[in-house]
């Protein structure tokens, strides 16, 4: 069944605002297996200029309400949310999210096109402080596996998406890495991170996706994939890592934005998959930004592409 275009620039928001809680991040930061102190620990955080603990670059996914902020109860939209995998994600911070932190977010179906049996739906967020503040910007692409109507010609509908945020803070608080003594070309420490069934079950209780092709294997192959695999979003947090760990300071993200190009399959065993990242600096910006593009594969494959981080450095 095609999804509804006429749901194509509608908003969705919760009635109530997101809080950033302490326990949310430390469960989010464990989920992705990473031990930044300052995702943890209160008095580190506190140390480094932040009020409270910061959130990793990523969490804002958590901060959507229910399956990425889309109608899934709503029979007229149309969608089976066991066929929708990741396409793209993006997010753009004017600042780091903190615990204390209450937020807004303000889904907007942007965008609906039909690529071969496919249809390609793309959904943009605004978040915001409830005080008006503007924290970030998100851009989602899904794909809708087979649910394109054969018989109907090429479809493509588009409404504009929300604006990207301000400029962000003048600079991270705890960096490591000074701007001036960063060449491009420069290559990240590179980073192996293996990925459990265990670990897609506690990012799908922290992250609040519960698809079933996450964890179901008898769903996975009912909808035509080679196994259970892991959340896109696992994947871009595990991969964001190297450029956290190289910074210092998850608060110098500004930018990250990934395209979802092969699944991680995650076999029901001891071992897992193991995804490989490798980080270059792409670019040197104006403000202390630097642009750096991951290579991330597992199996010899390339899970992401065109991702690509900007961080402000010291």
């Amino acid at each position: 069944m095609p999804l509804n275009q006429a749901f194509i620039g509608r908003e969705f928001a919760a009635s109530t605002p997101f809080l950033v809680g302490r326990e949310h991040i430390r469960q989010f930061a464990r989920a992705i297996g990473d031990p930044n102190p300052l995702y943890h620990d209160l008095e580190a955080a506190r140390t480094a200029g932040y009020p409270d603990l910061v959130a990793p670059p990523t969490f804002l996914v958590a901060a959507i309400p229910g399956e990425l902020g889309l109608p899934i109860g709503d029979p007229a939209f149309g969608m089976d949310f066991s066929l929708i995998v990741h396409g793209e994600q993006r997010f753009s911070l004017s600042r780091p999210v903190v615990a204390g932190d209450e937020l807004t977010a303000v889904t907007t179906l942007t965008g609906l096109r039909t690529v071969a049996t496919n249809e390609v739906l793309t959904a943009g967020y605004d978040f915001r402080a409830t005080t008006g503040e503007p924290v970030a910007t998100g851009l989602c692409g899904l794909i809708s596996r087979g649910t394109a109507d054969p018989t109907a010609g090429p479809v493509r509908v588009e409404v504009p998406a929300p604006a990207a945020p301000g400029e962000p803070e003048s600079a991270p608080r705890a960096s490591t890495v000074r701007y001036d003594e960063v060449e491009i070309g420069a290559e990240l420490p590179a980073g192996s991170f293996r990925l459990r069934r265990a670990d897609l079950v506690r990012y799908a209780g922290t992250s609040g996706d519960f698809n079933p092709i996450h964890w179901n294997e008898k769903v996975a192959a009912e909808v035509g994939l080679p196994g259970v695999i892991a959340h896109g979003m696992l994947t871009m947090a595990t991969a964001g890592r190297v450029v956290t760990d190289w910074a210092g300071d998850p608060g110098a993200i500004c930018e990250y934005g990934v395209k979802f190009s092969s699944p991680v399959v995650v076999p029901n065993d001891d071992t897992g998959a193991l995804v490989e990242v490798r980080g270059t600096v792409e670019k040197k910006l104006d403000g202390n930004r630097v642009v750096v593009n991951l290579v991330v594969r597992c199996d010899g494959n390339k899970v992401l592409m065109a991702a690509r981080a900007t961080a402000r450095l010291a």
